[in-house]
């Protein structure tokens, strides 16, 4: 039952990381792109997302419906997502079909025919989709929050785009932006299970094969610095609850103090065990969804405390609220606190490693954001390393009142004139 890890650049320009792991009969692949909506203009703002959509509308080799149907057929799934920095397209199947899913994933990522019929047809999902987002107002608060607190920078940007941008993006723009992103040379082939990595490595080079040279778009190349601005913002939904996010300035992924700032999320808003989501719901029943989330990107970072709940409990939540952040920063929480929180994080990535999905993902990402396999004893390692002292010194840098970012959302504004855990 042994596992072992390999990372070649092949002649095509893509990097392929694989993991084998002897115990399994399943294979994970996942080719990921390194484009996101981070890299968009405003007037190509979900583009990255368009074209995810569209590659499944047929390739060269292969039909919508038969892009549907191959690997389903075999008992395996495609799938692909999108977010700020990356795009990804993934596959799970039986390891005697894994060269199945590499010619699929090689055919969407490298052949798509962007047909126009298509096109126009996918904008209506899209559409759809949209709406499905406008109607939810946790991700209404959480894009508002995103967008004001990143405002002017492409990385507050709705992945998804505008309803404009979706109406009119064309094929023109579309084939174009896709050569721009889409070459061997911008990608990470990450393969988890029962492989052989000979044999793995021969098929994607023949595959991922392509003629032309790539050269980086000259956006990708300089990035404006991110630049985080606080705010408060009171907006309407058709909702009788109250959707709140309180949040603040946080670690980019390449931050040292990053594996401080994880204990720290989970001993916050971790699960039921977490410290807000025990005094806000089960000992004061003030609110249903308590969340809290440290999400990190390569060069910005933000904290984000999401409720949902009733109006008239706004007040007593924030105080809730105010008083748990100024604790944690004040003193340091306890060592049996801080053990039972290690505890849950060293279960949950040991759990998760024993994946194969997930084994995949992190052999995907890590490379995309750090150029290297990161190996699960690493990051035991590193939580390990987590004081109480260094969980208050994080939360002291995170928790600046004069960084505090309020968004909420409901049927009728808070009388407030502000909206913060610090009055």
């Amino acid at each position: 039952m042994t596992s072992q890890v390999r990372k070649v650049r092949l002649d095509n320009g893509a990097t392929l990381v694989m993991e084998r792991s002897e115990h399994v009969r399943s294979v994970s692949v996942g080719v990921w792109v390194k484009v996101g909506s981070s890299i968009e203009t405003p007037a190509l703002s979900g583009m990255s997302h368009f074209i995810e959509h569209m590659t499944f509308k047929g390739t060269e080799n292969r039909s919508s419906v038969e892009l549907a149907t191959v690997l389903e057929s075999l008992g395996g799934d495609l799938n692909a997502f999108t977010d700020r920095e990356v795009t990804c397209y993934h596959s799970t199947v039986l390891s005697e079909d894994v060269d199945v899913a590499l010619d699929v994933l090689s055919d969407l990522t490298l052949r798509p025919i962007f047909p126009k019929k298509e096109m126009e047809r996918e904008k209506k999902v899209l559409l759809q989709e949209l709406s499905m987002i406008d109607e939810a107002p946790d991700e209404q608060a959480q894009e508002l929050f995103f967008g004001k607190i990143w405002k002017g920078h492409s990385l507050g940007q709705p992945v998804i785009g505008t309803k404009y941008n979706i109406e009119n993006f064309d094929r023109k723009t579309a084939h174009k932006f896709f050569k721009q992103y889409y070459h061997p040379e911008n990608m990470v082939i990450s393969v988890a299970g029962n492989i052989d990595t000979d044999s793995l490595i021969a098929k994607c080079e023949v595959l991922f094969k392509v003629k032309d040279k790539w050269k980086a778009p000259a956006q990708a190349q300089v990035k404006p610095p991110v630049v985080y601005h606080p705010t408060f913002t009171k907006a309407t939904t058709a909702t009788d609850q109250l959707h709140l996010i309180v949040g603040f300035e946080g670690l980019s992924i390449h931050d040292r103090q990053r594996f401080d700032a994880l204990v720290l999320n989970f001993y916050l808003g971790g699960g039921m065990s977490s410290r807000l989501f025990q005094e806000i719901r089960e000992k004061a029943a003030l609110a249903y969804t308590v969340d809290c989330d440290f999400i990190p990107y390569s060069e910005a970072g933000v904290c984000a405390i999401y409720l949902a709940l009733q109006p008239k409990t706004l007040d007593r939540c924030l105080n809730i609220l105010g008083k748990e952040i100024k604790a944690v920063c004040k003193k340091p929480i306890s060592a049996e606190t801080l053990a039972m929180v290690k505890n849950q994080i060293k279960g949950a990535v040991i759990l998760s490693s024993e994946l194969i999905e997930a084994k995949q993902e992190s052999l995907g990402r890590n490379e995309v954001c750090f150029g290297r396999h990161v190996t699960t004893d690493e990051i035991l390692s590193e939580i390990n390393n987590v004081t109480v002292e260094k969980v208050q010194k994080v939360a002291q840098r995170i928790f600046v009142p004069e960084k505090e970012t309020t968004v909420t959302l409901s049927r009728v504004k808070p009388k407030t004139k502000k909206v913060s855990i610090f009055l």
